[in-house]
C-alpha cells in the first residue's frame, strides 16, 4: 500500500476545551468520527488548567494530549500555532475537525482549506454562530443531534453472583443547574432576565449573539417567562419545583 492511500483516512480533532468543555459532547463528536472510517492520528484538546482538569478522565481514556494555554484569552491562539507548526511539519492530516462552537477559529479554517485539508466543525445548537461556521467549514456536525456512543458491555464472570447494581442518576441539565444558581429561582421567586443572561453566558451555554427568551423557550420548558411580548422577568414553573 502506497504511502498516500495509507494515510487518506487520517483526521486530526483539536478540542477548544474553553468552549467545548464537556466529556459527554466530547464523546460525541470521537464517536462520529470513528463511524466515518477515520483513523485520529492526531488529538489534542487547548485550553486553561480548570477547564482541562474537567476533562482529565475522557482525555487520558482517548489519549487526547492536553496543552495549557498562556491564559485567560489565549487559548485561540495556542490552537492556531499548534496546528501551524503540525502544517508546516507535514504532520497535519489531510481531515481536520475543530470542536467549537464559535467562529473564531474562521481564518484557521480558510488556511487550512486553500492547502487542500478538509475542514470540518463540531460544535453545539445553542452556542453556535451558525452562519459564520457555514462559510468557512466544509461541514458543521451539530454534536447535539450525534447519538450518544453505546457504553461498551461489562464481561462476564461465570461463576459470579449477579448482584443488583442502583441505576446512576440522570445527568443533570445544564440549563437547569445554571438558573438553579441564581437566588431566588428554585424557591420560585422572579428573576431579572439579565441576571438569567449573565449566568448562561458565564456557563458558556448561551452565545453572545444569542437572546435570553428564545434560548429559554427552546432549552428550558420549566420556566415563564413575563411580560409575553418582551420577557423581562423569569420564574420556575410551580410544577417543576
Amino acid at each position: 500500500m502506497s504511502t498516500a492511500s495509507s494515510r487518506a483516512n487520517e483526521a486530526a480533532i483539536l478540542i477548544d476545551a474553553d468552549n467545548i468543555s464537556d466529556a459527554a459532547t466530547i464523546e460525541r463528536g470521537l464517536a462520529h468520527m470513528q463511524e466515518q472510517g477515520w483513523r485520529l492520528t492526531v488529538r489534542r484538546a487547548y485550553g486553561g488548567h480548570e477547564k482541562l482538569s474537567g476533562l482529565k478522565d475522557c482525555l487520558l481514556r482517548h489519549g487526547i494530549r492536553a496543552l495549557v494555554n498562556q491564559g485567560k484569552g489565549t487559548t485561540d491562539a495556542l490552537l492556531c500555532v499548534d496546528v501551524m507548526d503540525l502544517f508546516h511539519a507535514a504532520e497535519l492530516p489531510d481531515i481536520v475537525a475543530v470542536a467549537s462552537s464559535d467562529a473564531d477559529f474562521a481564518p484557521l479554517a480558510v488556511r487550512l482549506r486553500e492547502a487542500g485539508i478538509r475542514v470540518i466543525c463540531f460544535a453545539q445548537r445553542a452556542k453556535a454562530a451558525g452562519e459564520e461556521l457555514a462559510k468557512v467549514y466544509e461541514q458543521v456536525v451539530y454534536l447535539d443531534d450525534v447519538p450518544a456512543p453505546a457504553a461498551p458491555r461489562p464481561a462476564r464472570k461465570a461463576a459470579a453472583k449477579r448482584v443488583a447494581r442502583p441505576k446512576p442518576p440522570e445527568p443533570q441539565d445544564p440549563v437547569r443547574a445554571a438558573l438553579g444558581s441564581i437566588p431566588g429561582f428554585e424557591d420560585g421567586g422572579w428573576v431579572a432576565m439579565n441576571e438569567v443572561v449573565k449566568r448562561l453566558r458565564a456557563d458558556d451555554l448561551l452565545s453572545k449573539s444569542g437572546t435570553g427568551p428564545r434560548f429559554l423557550a427552546k432549552n428550558a420548558p420549566y420556566v415563564e417567562l413575563a411580560p409575553a411580548s418582551q420577557p423581562n422577568k423569569v420564574r420556575l414553573k410551580a410544577s417543576a419545583r
